[in-house]
């Protein structure tokens, strides 16, 4: 009897631990094309004083941990060394990157992406925002995925959880 309770056991465990091993492998499988994922754009109701500070802020913070998050938790293999970086921000600094016609494309061919992902959020009041992600192929131009997603407060929790929830949407995602 202790012999067969010590094999259930025994059992259990190598069958949890292959498991396990089965969806971490999973999980890391990445595409094997290259992402650029430009910083935030804050857009909408920024009539609140102070704004133009805790925006520039959040921007950079939340810039970087969506393409952190991208990069851990879904199937994106993200452009995030200093130098793209570099250029993307300088690049942005000359015209909008969110709102020109087609730069964004350009940008990302000369950084060797082969898809470019748009985030901003919209502000409808200081309480009430929508983070939407555009995914656009860079060799056609197009748009070929959009999401959003609503979240209320202007916290870093806030923005975290909105962060939080596009991950898990797009966790599997593959653009074919």
């Amino acid at each position: 009897m202790l012999f067969r309770t010590r094999s259930i056991k025994y059992f259990l465990i190598f069958l949890l631990m292959t498991s396990t091993a089965v969806v971490m492998a999973e999980d890391h499988q990445k595409h094997d094309y290259k992402t650029l994922v430009l910083d935030i754009l804050i857009t909408g109701d920024s009539t609140v004083t102070g704004d133009k500070a805790e925006n520039a802020e959040k921007i950079a913070k939340f810039s970087e941990h969506l393409r952190t998050e991208l990069q851990d938790k879904t199937r994106f293999t993200i452009i995030n060394d200093a130098d793209s970086l570099e250029k993307v921000k300088s690049a942005d600094e000359k015209q909008d990157l969110h709102n020109c016609n087609g730069c964004e494309i350009t940008l990302a061919k000369e950084l060797g992406a082969e898809m470019v992902i748009v985030p901003n959020v919209f502000r409808m009041s200081h309480l009430i925002s929508t983070l939407h992600v555009e995914f656009k192929d860079v060799n056609t131009g197009k748009m070929i995925k959009r999401k959003s997603y609503d979240f209320r407060g202007n916290t870093d929790q806030a923005w975290e959880r909105a962060i939080k929830y596009a991950m898990r949407d797009l966790k599997d995602w593959d653009r074919n």
